[in-house]
Parts: structure tokens; sequence; C-alpha cells
């Protein structure tokens, strides 16, 4: 009785070919020997039944006319190698994606939209962070930058610059200066905004350039104030304006309405120090100042950047720049600021000291997003091939069978995994250049044009390659383990063509939650970034953000004298107050929630200056009569400006209500006196204090602000006009462009906007934030219900006898489609629960990117799982309902 029967032993040793019976028959006695110790009658008649069974002579005929599997091959067996191996398992792979287009072309298109967002960032990130300055040995090159109390790093003066030049020259073999400018350029009858930089006579031998055409600057050409109009313009202005033509050089241009030289084109690869992204268009000797910028000299935005000796280390080069700062702070011990200085090489910084680590920050959100994206296809693909090894394993049961090793059978299903994703991989590289250029061309709304280069290198192609070979293992290993796992004998026994048994049901289930989890992540995220937008829409900015005109009008680099920007200014408000519709108008030097900042020191009797400050350091705007009314802006105490302040009239200032409480807290600010720049004769009398509004930043505390009359010494150079009426804005804002330029052709109108164009600047971040997180967030939810319309199409599938049996049983269709449907959602309840765990931990890390929404926002929260449960009812309803309308005769007749 130790023994199986030997009649039915010998009658599959003489049934069976040879390269299926030894497996067969090892597991079937195997099954005998573990049921005999209960049962041994009964593991005697199961034996007889399997052997002498109809599926023996079925598994017969499908063995013989079975094609021979890659693990069992001939080449395989004499040993030909891993490579003819691997290419033996692609032909296969491609054979067998090619039976199944329908389901070839799902999986590609699925790991397409996986890898296409990642690859899209990545190109991004790759044309921001990666960028090549196009200088010559940037990890020498140092940035001088002037420390704050808190540690961030600004810009310096000039006089910092003489300094360094001074008393760092054993550090540096050259130190150079540069500061950013806007400027216009006529050509062909039209001014165009233009962005430049305005550089020290050495710049470009300090970083290593080389003109590409002609020359760079020579040092007499910076020496003395407006004495040598002469510029070098960047290779793309050439190319883009020029045509590349080198007849160029020599010539002259208008730069601010006066001619300048075109003395060299600078070489492509090198494209300013603004930003990357960002390009250069010309560069201008420093000492020219009094035509581009009168002030500039004075202004502390000019960036010091040196070249290191030989042997010198950055860390040896901060040491002296702070002894400097050192011996500088040692001559005035009587000053209550002292002056700290650092530097820090191209080589350890990606864009800026201050902003590196909010970029990776921002970097790091967008690639958890694509990521999860990518993980939610590969889900996605993992329940598919899942599905597809249930309908092959008797195929992979034979191929063991024949001879092939389990890990020959693992190596074949991964190399098809691999062929999918290299195919998907393919298709999500050319759609990922496509978002990249498309985010790209996104023109954030100031004039400045991005030219952000995204396109294939090898850092995008290895990222890419990278990407799939992952995707690959992430939704193939899982199927093909589970494909080799199951008994062979059994599988081979098998007629019904069942699935194989609750644990890859619960594992088809596992990764529907999975997607559903992560994807409820992704829509949380999305939901509050847009609860973020709404609520940067409904912050009280303290001043009317309704439908208004705005020109700005560039001046100071004009031909013209003060008093005949003055003049022009004035007769510009009065013919734009006589313009149809307009009701009120006014001129500010500064917007509130405008780039840039505009400051001065001030002494005030009676009040400490903040510690490590001589003065106080306060914002300030020069405004016309009427500007306070137009903007919408709240007269707190005393009086506005008025047309009777004048120059020959007592010098007068209206303070933010802020800074009224500041510095008289408890007191009335009316009679009050600031002492600008601490010059006792130079005095402002307080006689109004106007509401606070918003000056840098939506999410800002209040902050003292000043407002001085623009009659009172604004020089007229650059300034807003802003006028509101009746009529369209868009169209009130190009009547007041053409009203200037009829004035006076020399005075340059560089923007022409409505009061929603104006603000779109601080919305823009918010804004696009939203629409990413939104987009991935829905892309991640279309591939996770795929997912789920596919798992539960193929359970009605496998389900179909059931379904017939059930109908025939007297069921109505309302129980059979309640019946599919409660099943798939019970797997979105549960990934979506653990989903909601999972967001509350991201929108706990989110908070510090979000404005006036918490991390646990309750309206994120709720919407978010209602929305999943309505998209992931009707992708599990659908199959459903086909399920219901199953005829039960041929549903019975099903095997």
């Amino acid at each position: 009785m130790s023994r199986p029967p030997f009649l039915a032993r010998l009658w599959a040793r003489l049934v069976l070919p040879r390269s299926i019976r030894d497996a067969f028959l090892g597991d079937l006695e195997e099954r005998f020997h573990r049921d005999r110790r209960e049962d041994p009658r009964g593991a005697r008649r199961r034996y007889r039944r399997q052997v002498f069974s109809p599926a023996l002579f079925r598994l017969r005929r499908e063995v013989r006319g079975m094609p021979l599997p890659p693990g069992a091959s001939p080449s395989t067996a004499s040993g030909d190698g891993l490579v003819s191996q691997l290419l033996h398992d692609v032909k296969f792979a491609l054979r067998m994606l090619a039976k199944s287009p329908a389901f070839t072309a799902v999986a590609v298109l699925s790991l397409a939209l996986g890898i296409g967002p990642n690859t899209a960032i990545f190109s991004l990130v790759d044309a921001l962070v990666f960028t090549d300055w196009g200088v010559d040995d940037p990890d020498t090159l140092m940035d001088v930058y002037t420390l704050t109390d808190e540690g961030e790093h600004y810009y310096s003066y000039y006089g910092i610059y003489e300094l360094l030049e001074e008393g760092a020259g054993d550090a540096f073999a050259g130190i150079t200066v540069s500061a950013q400018y806007s400027g216009t350029i006529e050509q062909d009858g039209r001014a165009e905004l233009v962005l430049g930089e305005m550089v020290s006579g050495n710049y470009f031998d300090v970083i290593g350039v080389t003109a590409r055409v002609g020359r760079t600057f020579l040092p007499e050409e910076d020496a003395t104030p407006g004495t040598h109009p002469v510029v070098v313009i960047s290779d793309r202005y050439w190319r883009s304006r020029y045509d590349a033509d080198p007849g160029v050089v020599g010539a002259q241009i208008r730069l601010n309405g006066r001619p300048y030289t075109v003395v060299g084109i600078a070489p492509p690869e090198f494209k300013g120090r603004v930003a990357p992204g960002i390009g250069t268009d010309f560069w201008a000797p420093l000492r020219m100042y009094p035509h581009l910028r009168p002030n500039q000299m004075g202004n502390g935005n000019l960036l010091i950047t040196g070249r290191l000796r030989s042997g010198v280390t950055p860390d040896q080069a901060r040491e002296q720049v702070r002894a400097v700062a050192a011996r500088f702070n040692e001559q005035r011990p009587e000053s209550r600021s002292t002056l700290e200085l650092s530097g820090v090489t191209l080589g350890e910084i990606l864009l800026h000291p201050n902003f590196d680590g909010f970029l990776l920050g921002v970097t790091g959100l967008l690639f958890a997003a694509v990521a999860l994206v990518l993980l939610v296809a590969c889900v996605n693909l993992a329940g598919f091939l899942l599905s597809r090894a249930t309908e092959r394993r008797k195929e992979m049961a034979v191929r063991i069978a024949m001879g092939a090793g389990r890990g020959d059978v693992i190596r074949q299903l991964l190399v098809e995994s691999l062929v999918l994703a290299t195919l998907g991989g393919i298709l999500g590289v050319i759609l990922g250049l496509g978002l990249s250029r498309a985010l790209v061309g996104i023109q954030p709304p100031f004039d400045v044009p991005l030219n952000l280069e995204v396109g294939l290198n090898l850092r995008v192609l290895v990222f890419a390659a990278g990407v799939t070979v992952v995707a690959a293992v992430l939704f193939g290993l899982t199927p093909a383990l589970e494909a080799v796992r199951a008994p062979v004998a059994a599988t081979l026994r098998d007629e019904t063509g069942s699935d194989s048994g609750r644990g890859r049901k619960r594992l088809r289930g596992l990764l529907v939650a999975g997607q559903m989890a992560l994807s409820t992540v992704l829509l949380v995220g999305a939901a509050l970034f847009l609860r973020s937008l709404q609520q940067a829409r409904s912050i009280d900015v303290g001043f009317d953000t309704g439908p208004a005109a705005i020109v700005q009008v560039e001046a100071w680099a004009s031909e013209l004298t003060p008093e005949e920007r003055e003049r022009f200014a004035l007769d510009l408000l009065g013919r734009v107050e006589a313009l149809p519709g307009v009701e009120s108008s006014g001129l500010t030097t500064r917007l509130p929630l405008d780039l840039g900042t505009n400051n001065t020191s001030f002494d005030i009797p009676g009040v400490e200056p903040p510690p490590n400050q001589n003065r106080h350091v306060l914002e300030f705007a020069y405004v016309s009569p009427g500007y306070f009314e137009t903007m919408g802006i709240r007269l707190v105490e005393g009086r506005l400006v008025e047309p009777t302040d004048r120059e020959e009239t007592q010098q007068v200032v209206v303070l933010s209500r802020e800074a009224a409480d500041r510095y008289w807290p408890g007191e009335s600010a009316i009679g009050r006196v600031l002492h600008r720049g601490g010059d006792p004769e130079d005095a402002l009398t307080v006689v109004g204090v106007a509401e606070d509004a918003k000056i840098w930043s939506l999410t800002e505390p209040p902050r003292p602000y000043l407002y001085l009359p623009a009659t009172q010494g604004s020089g007229f150079g650059l300034y807003h006009v802003v006028a509101r009426g009746s009529g369209d804005p868009a169209a009130t804002a190009l009547t007041m462009g053409d009203a200037a330029r009829e004035l006076d052709a020399r005075v340059f109108v560089s923007a022409v906007e409505t009061m929603d164009d104006h603000l779109s600047l601080v919305l823009f971040l918010p804004r696009m934030a939203a629409l990413l997180l939104l987009m991935i967030g829905l892309l991640a939810i279309l591939l996770a219900c795929v997912g789920l319309y596919g798992m539960v199409s193929y359970s009605v599938a496998r389900r179909t006898r059931e379904m017939g049996i059930r109908l025939a049983l007297g069921a109505e269709q309302r129980s059979v489609v309640g019946m599919v449907v409660r099943s798939g959602l019970a797997l979105v309840a549960v990934g979506g629960l653990v989903g909601l765990v999972l967001a509350a931990f991201a929108g706990t890390a989110l908070e510090r990117y979000l404005i006036q929404v918490g991390g646990l926002d309750p309206v994120a929260l709720v919407s978010v799982p209602v929305f999943l449960g309505v998209i992931s009812g009707l992708a599990a309803w659908l199959p459903a309902r086909r399920a219901a309308r199953v005829n039960p005769v041929e549903a019975l007749r099903a095997e």
C-alpha cells in the first residue's frame, strides 16, 4: 500500500512523452504520499482517476504540438551562452506580444503615461539645475555675498567690491562685479524689452569667456562714467535678430534711446549669470550707469565674483573675505551695524544660496508625484500580467515539465516585461519631451522670456533607461514568480482553466487597493494646492483688486531732463484722466505685490533702530494725488497726498498703519518727523496714515511702508500709471500706452496690462502647483480605474458560469450587478482608507508650500474619497452591467 497503483503508473509512462513524464509523475506521487497517511484508499483512488482521465490525452496532444521552450532549446542545452539565450527570449517575447495586440497596446500606453511625466520633470530639472554656466572652470569662481543676521545671502554695494579688490588679492586672481538690468533696443522702428547685465571692464576676463566674434570690453571702457557706449550681445540675440550676420560687430544699435556700438558676440554656451533658463541679451560697461540706471552705484544689487588663485581653496578664500569684513568693522567702532561677507563657488550651488533649499524641495515634490504615477502604472500592469499569467499557467507548467528550469521561465517572463517596458519607455520619452516643451512654453507673467533648453542628452537618456528597467522589474517580477509557483502536475491536470486559488485573487485585490491608495495621496495633494490657490485669491491684500488698467513707463534712461520727465508724467496723467470711461487715475513708482524692492534708511527721533543697524530701513513708493482713491487704499488718519505737495512746500509722508503702530504705539503719528538718510535737514513730516497693503507677498505680515508725494523728488524715472473706470481695462491700457507714445516717442512704455495680469505674478506659482498636481492626480486615478476595470472584467470573465447559474436560478440582474460592484468597491474602500492615512502624513509635509491651508484640510480629505468613489464605482459598474446581461444558457456551456 506504500506505492501508487502499478498499472496506473505504467499507463502514464506509456502515454506521456518523456519530456513531461518525470515531472508529471513526480508531482503526482508526491501528492499521493502526502495524502495516503490520512486516507490510503482515497489516495490510490484519486491517483487512478487523475491518470486515467481524458485530460491525460489532451495534455499529450498539447505537448506534442507545442514548440520547444527557450529554457529547453537545443541552443541553450549546448551552452551557446547568455547572449544567445536572451536574444531567443526577446524574439519569443515579441511573438507573444504580437499575439495579443490589445493587451500590448494597453500595457505600452499605460507605461508611457507613467514614464512620460517622469522624463518631462527630469528634463526640466536637468535644464534648470544641471546647467552649464558656460564659464571656464566654474569650481574656482566664487560669488561673494553680504550676509544678513539670519544668514541669508544678498547682493552687495560697489563700495564692498572696492574693499575686496584692495584686501582680498591674495585669495583672488581677479574680482569682477555685475548687475542685472532690463533695457530697450530699438530695431525696425519699434522698441523691444531686453535683459542685460552691467559689468565691470574685467568681467569676461575673470569668468573666462572669450567673444565668438569681435572682442569683449577693454579696461578703459569701464574707467569713467558715461564715456564708452559699447555693448557685447548674446549669441541667441545675434541669431534671432540679426540672422547671425558678423557685420553687426562695429555697427550701432539704440539702447535706451542712445547709440551703442556692438564690439562683440558672446559664445553660444554663455548665457549670462542672471539665472538658468533666463538668457542675457547684452552686456554693457558698469560705468555707463548714467545712461542705463542713474542710481546704480548706490544700489545694493551688485553681484561680486572672484576667480580663486591657483592653490587657494574655497575655505581659504572665505576666510580672507571674512577678514576684509572684520577690518572694515574695526574702522567703524561707533557703528551699530556690522558687515558680514561669505562666498560660494558655482560648484557649490544649484541656483542661489537662498533658493536652493526651496528649489530642491519643489523638485523632490514633483519627482515624488510623478514617481507615484509610475508606481500606479506598474501596479496596474502587474495586475494585468498576473491575470495573463493565470491564463498561461499551463504553458508555464509544460515548459517546466519539458525540461526548462524555473529560473529560465522567470527569465523569459522578465524579458517579456522588459520588452514591454522598453516599448513603453520609448513612447514615454517621446511623450515626456513633448510635455517638457509644453511646460517650457508656459510663459510666466513677466516680460523676460524663458530660454530653457530641454531635449535629449546623455543624462535624460540614462534616467529614462533607468526608469524603464525599474518599471520592468516592478511590474514583471511578481507575476513571474507567481507563474512558476504552482505545482506542475496539478496545473497540467487542470482541465477547466480556472483560477489557481485564493492567493492570486488576493494578490490582484491588493494591487488594485494599492493603486487606489497611491491615487488618493496624489489627489489629496492636488486638492490641497487647489484649496491653497482658492485661499490665495480670497486674501485681503489691502487694496482694490477689481478691474484696472496699468501702464509702466521707463523714462529715467531717456534723453529727457528731470523737468521734462516730470512734465511728461503729469501730462500723461492728464490725458489718462480725460480718456472715455476713466473715473480715477494715479501714479506710483512701485505697485503692491510687484517684483523688486525700493527702500532707504531713516532716523526716527525717539525710536531705536533694530539690532545691528544704524538706522531704520523702510520700503517706500512715490505716489501722485489720486493714487490712494484709484487703488482703494483707505485713509486711517490725517490726509493723503495732495496736488499742493510740491518741491518748494513742506516735505511730507503718509505712513502705513503698521508703521504708525510700530513706531508710535497708542499715540497719533500725525506731525511726527522722519530724517531721511540720517540727515537732520532732510526731514519728512507725517501728514496721514493709510491702511496696510501687501507689498511683497500674499502671506507676509503687515509691514511698515511709506508713501511720498511724487512731486517731491521722485525723479519720474520708472513708474506705473493706474486707471479705473467703466470701460474694458485691457482696451483702456492699450489706449494709455498709445497716449504715452504720442506724448514723446523717446520714453519707453515697458508694460501694458490689467490688474488681473499684475496679480497673476503672485498667483503664478500656486496656480502652476495646483495645475500640475491636479493633472498628475487625474492621470493616476485614470490608470487606477483602468486597473480596477480590468480586474473586475477579468473576475467577471472567470465567473461567467457562476453568473449564468445565478441568473438561471432566478437572480435579478440588479443583484448580480450589485454583487460585482460591491466586490470592486470593497477594494477601493480599503485602498482609499490607506491612502487617506498616507495623505495625512504627506499633507503635513506639504504645509510649507500651502497658503492659509493646513495639511489636514477637511475639505480635501472629504472631497477626494467622494470623487474617488464615484469614478471607481463607474469603473466597476461597466463590466458588472455586461455580466448581468449574459445569456444563462451560453454561460452554462462555458468552460
